[in-house]
């Protein structure tokens, strides 16, 4: 098996945006229990968590190209 090196900054990248989405996943679970939310804010937010999803697979992108 070929061994692959990925640097401390990609991972660390690539953690702090799966944290973010956790966290915002988090909140979005809070307030739709309060049923204080509306449709337009719940849009907002999962824009917001498909951001940080995209900066994931295009780092992973970036790293597979290099590999």
């Amino acid at each position: 098996m070929e061994e692959c090196k990925v640097k401390r900054t990609e991972l660390q990248y690539i953690s702090d945006n799966a944290r973010n989405i956790e966290a915002i996943a988090h909140a979005l679970g809070i307030a739709i229990n309060s049923k204080k939310l509306d449709s337009i804010y719940t849009e907002d937010v999962v824009d917001i968590m498909l951001k940080f999803a995209i900066n994931i697979v295009n780092k992973v992108g970036e790293i597979g190209v290099e590999q």
